[in-house]
């Protein structure tokens, strides 16, 4: 039997799994932004923010540009829209009779 690599798998969950992480993702599913707004949008502190992008980045559901000294963030086109949109489509079909 072949060995399965966790270690990849492990982090791309606990990435998604994360609160303040997930709540950053549905944010930007709206539009690009800088570490500024989201921090007011959703009442973090900017360094909180700042920390939990850098995971997202590395991981690659978001990517940053910068603008001036301003950096812009927005969610990965190639792979994390597709990929919220398929677990929309999966959560609206299974899950939606667990929270009601």
């Amino acid at each position: 039997m072949k060995r399965i690599i966790r270690e990849p798998y492990k982090i791309f969950f606990e990435t998604l799994g994360n609160k303040t992480r997930w709540d950053i993702i549905h944010l930007l599913r709206k539009g690009k932004l800088n570490v500024t707004a989201i921090a007011k949008k959703l009442g973090y502190e900017q360094s909180l923010v700042s920390h939990h992008l850098g995971r997202l980045q590395k991981c690659g559901f978001v990517s940053m540009e910068r603008n001036g000294k301003e950096r812009i963030y927005t969610l990965n086109k190639e792979t994390t829209k597709p990929l919220l949109g398929l677990m929309d489509k999966h959560i609206n079909k299974f899950c939606k009779k667990l929270c009601r």
